[in-house]
C-alpha cells in the first residue's frame, strides 16, 4: 500500500483506545470505511471512515467533519461521534447505517412502488434542505449515497444521504459580518455522477441548491423506469439526452405532480431558493391521491409481513447515544489523536434546529410540513 492509498485497518485492531476494527464496508478512492465497535460503551456499532494524510490536494476527510458538525443534531441525518487524526491517516466516528439505495434497487427490482418512490422522495427532500440549510450543496447526490438506517433500529425507517466529499459551501461572510451567497464561479470543474447531474454541471456551471434537487428527480424517474440516457457514455450525449428529453416523457411512468416538481426547477437559477415546501405539497398530494399511508406501509425493499428481521446488535444511531458517547470520550484517557474537529469553520456557526422547527414529528406525521417551509438562512 503506498501512502496515498486507501487505509488498511487490521481486524481487531483498536482505533483512538475506544474503537474496535470489526470489517471493512467498502473503499474508494484513498478513503476506507469500516464497521466498528465501541469498547467503551457496550459494543454499540459505529462507522470508522479512515482516509490517508499524503492525499495529493489534501483530504476530504476534514470537509466532511465539518459539515457534520453543522447537522449536529438534526434528525435524520448521520451523526458525527468522533474524529481524529494519526501519523499516516485521519479518521472520522460517525452513525452506523443500513443499505444504500442502490443495493436495496439492485435486490428487489428497478421497478418500484408510487408509495416507495414518493416516501423516498420525501426523505430525500428532508435530506437535502437539512444540507442546504447549514450552507453547503452535496454535489453528487444519486442512489449509492442515500441508505437506510440500520434494522431494529427508528431510523430504519428513514433515509439519510452520506458522502459529502464533494459538497461545496455556497455561504461566506461579508463585510459585515453576515452570512451572504458566495459568487458563482464563471466556470467550475465538473463534479459528480454523469447519470445524476444537472445540465448546469454538465456546461460547468457553479453548482447550487437547484442542481441537488435535480439529481434527486433523476433518482425518482430512475426508481419507476430506465433514463433516457441510461445506456449512454459519453458525456456530451448524457447532457444532449438530458437536454432534449421533455418533463413529460421523463417522468411518463411517474405521477404528473413530479412534473410540476421539474417545472419549478427550470424556474430557479445559482441564487434561487428552492421552494421545498411546494414540492413537498407535490409529494402529499401524490400519497393522499393515492391513498397511501406514508410511513406505516413497508417499502419495496421491506420484508413481507410474516417474516421476522434478523436481530442487529446495539447501534450508535440517535443523538442521545451519541452525545453519551463523545462524553466518554473526553473523559477517557488522553489519546495521541489529534481532533479534526479543532479545525476551524471561518467563524460560520448555525443557529440550532429547534430555533426554526417547532413543529413536533409523530408516528403518523414524522416529517410535518412547516419543517420545509423554513429559511434559516434568510436567502
Amino acid at each position: 500500500m503506498s501512502d496515498a492509498g486507501p487505509v488498511q485497518l487490521p481486524k481487531g485492531k483498536i482505533v483512538g483506545q475506544r474503537w474496535r476494527i470489526i470489517k471493512k464496508l467498502g473503499e474508494g478512492g484513498c478513503g476506507s470505511v469500516y464497521k466498528v465497535q465501541d469498547i467503551k460503551n457496550h459494543n454499540a456499532e459505529a462507522a470508522l471512515k479512515a482516509e490517508s494524510n499524503f492525499v495529493a490536494g489534501g483530504t476530504v476527510l476534514k470537509l466532511e467533519v465539518q459539515i457534520l458538525n453543522r447537522l449536529k443534531g438534526r434528525p435524520h441525518v448521520p451523526q458525527l461521534i468522533h474524529s481524529g487524526k494519526k501519523e499516516m491517516y485521519c479518521y472520522m466516528v460517525m452513525t452506523l447505517l443500513g443499505d444504500t439505495l442502490s443495493t436495496l434497487q439492485r435486490r428487489t427490482g428497478r421497478i418500484s412502488s408510487v408509495s416507495t418512490q414518493t416516501r423516498v422522495g420525501i426523505n430525500v427532500l428532508f435530506g437535502v434542505k437539512q444540507i442546504h440549510d447549514v450552507g453547503f450543496v452535496h454535489r453528487d447526490l444519486k442512489p449509492a449515497n442515500v441508505a437506510v438506517g440500520q434494522i431494529n433500529t427508528p431510523e430504519y425507517r428513514f433515509l439519510h444521504i452520506l458522502d459529502f466529499g464533494l459538497a461545496r459551501e455556497f455561504i461566506v461572510r461579508g463585510e459585515d459580518k453576515k452570512l451572504q451567497m458566495r459568487r458563482p464561479r464563471p466556470r467550475a470543474l465538473f463534479r459528480g455522477t454523469t447519470r445524476y447531474c444537472s445540465v448546469n454541471t454538465h456546461d460547468k456551471g457553479e453548482q447550487g441548491r437547484v442542481d441537488d434537487l435535480w439529481s434527486v428527480l433523476y433518482m425518482l424517474a430512475e426508481m419507476r423506469g430506465r433514463l433516457p440516457w441510461a445506456n449512454l457514455r459519453d458525456k456530451k450525449d448524457i447532457c444532449e439526452s438530458k437536454r432534449s428529453t421533455t418533463h413529460e416523457r421523463l417522468l411518463g411512468n411517474s405521477p404528473v405532480h413530479l412534473v410540476k416538481f421539474a417545472r419549478h426547477l427550470d424556474t430557479l437559477n445559482y441564487y434561487s431558493h428552492p421552494n421545498y415546501a411546494y414540492i413537498f405539497n407535490q409529494f402529499m398530494e401524490i400519497m393522499k391521491a393515492g391513498k397511501f399511508n406514508r410511513f406505516t406501509d413497508p417499502f419495496d425493499w421491506e420484508p413481507k409481513t410474516g417474516k421476522e428481521v434478523k436481530k442487529q446488535p446495539k447501534t450508535v444511531y440517535t443523538t442521545s447515544i451519541t452525545t453519551a458517547i463523545t462524553k466518554g470520550i473526553s473523559q477517557a484517557a488522553p489519546s495521541i489523536d489529534l481532533p479534526l474537529s479543532a479545525i476551524g469553520d471561518e467563524g460560520i456557526k448555525m443557529d440550532s434546529w429547534n430555533k426554526f422547527h417547532n413543529k413536533k414529528p409523530t408516528e403518523e406525521n414524522p416529517f410535518p410540513a412547516a419543517w420545509f417551509s423554513s429559511n434559516p438562512l434568510g436567502f
